[in-house]
């Protein structure tokens, strides 16, 4: 099985189950991306594009090491994010104005109709498209590896964007967060 995490609007192919935090067409599970319903390895593949930025700064090593407990040794990864350094250095240099470092750096945007209006808590759905996360290829690669995932291949792709490939290489000593206290939090 192969899982797909903050498919959105439009799952990928190749993926046998798509979860988002919003209940969406073609989501078959509705959850929090920190919060996986999967038993411990059960998955021999795992993408998350362009959704690792949307997570808190303080929970996004607790969040890859959940995404990493639910993967089978040898499972293949691919993430996608944004390179805040990147669009950072263009708005610095004026090849972009503010709105567009705001859109490009933020989100928060609306323009998607998932983002639109409010939930039936009166929760604005835009910030479900806010990022709270900045990634260069640095503190992307950190992260991932602090984790315990094995990077293939980290390289720039389109405009100020990354693209990790990875590997899970169970029983590396770490747990979900990277420390070793927390391995025993796999099982």
């Amino acid at each position: 099985m192969r899982l797909e995490i903050g498919s959105g609007e439009q799952p990928a192919g190749g993926y046998d189950l798509h979860v988002d935090v919003l209940p969406l067409d073609g989501i078959d599970v509705v959850c929090r991306m920190e919060q996986l319903p999967f038993a411990a390895g059960s998955f021999t593949g795992l993408r998350a594009n362009h959704v690792l930025e949307h997570q808190s700064w303080e929970l996004v090593a607790d969040t890859v090491g959940e995404w990493a407990r639910v993967l089978a040794p040898g499972a293949d990864v691919d993430i996608g994010v944004p390179d805040a350094r990147c669009r950072a250095g263009m708005w610095l240099a004026g090849d972009i104005t503010t709105t567009e470092a705001n859109y490009w750096i933020l989100g928060g945007h609306s323009d998607r109709e998932a983002h639109k209006g409010v939930d039936e808590r009166g929760v604005p759905r835009w910030i479900w498209n806010a990022h709270h996360t900045l990634f260069d290829p640095q503190s992307l690669r950190d992260v991932l590896e602090r984790c315990g995932l094995v990077v293939l291949a980290l390289e720039p792709e389109d405009v100020c964007n990354l693209r990790a490939r990875a590997t899970w290489v169970a029983n590396e000593g770490l747990g979900q967060n990277g420390s070793e206290d927390r391995l025993h939090d796999r099982e």
